[in-house]
């Protein structure tokens, strides 16, 4: 399993979310059929997983997780309100 950066493709809609949000970094990934959508705000990650085919593996939570919160492992919060769309969330330095 791996991410595929597929942040150049979407370089309109990302110029625009970063002038009218306070997030700094987003950057997209492709894992297979299922987007990645992460985003970094000042001292606070955000990382919303979505799939319009099927619903989000836990294998799938784990490689995201392991690959993008790195130190914040064991303080990452999930939300899995909807199994197609999973949001990770944590706080760093």
């Amino acid at each position: 399993m791996f991410m595929t950066d597929v942040t150049s493709s979407y370089s309109h809609s990302i110029a625009t979310e970063l002038r009218t949000s306070p997030a700094h970094f987003i950057k997209i990934y492709t894992l297979g059929n299922s987007k990645v959508v992460h985003k970094r705000k000042f001292g606070h990650d955000e990382v919303i997983i979505s799939n319009k085919l099927r619903p989000i593996t836990a294998k799938e939570i784990e490689f995201v997780k392991q690959e993008l919160a790195q130190n914040a492992i064991s303080e990452v919060e999930l939300s899995n309100t909807n199994r197609k769309l999973v949001e990770l969330t944590w706080d760093h330095e």
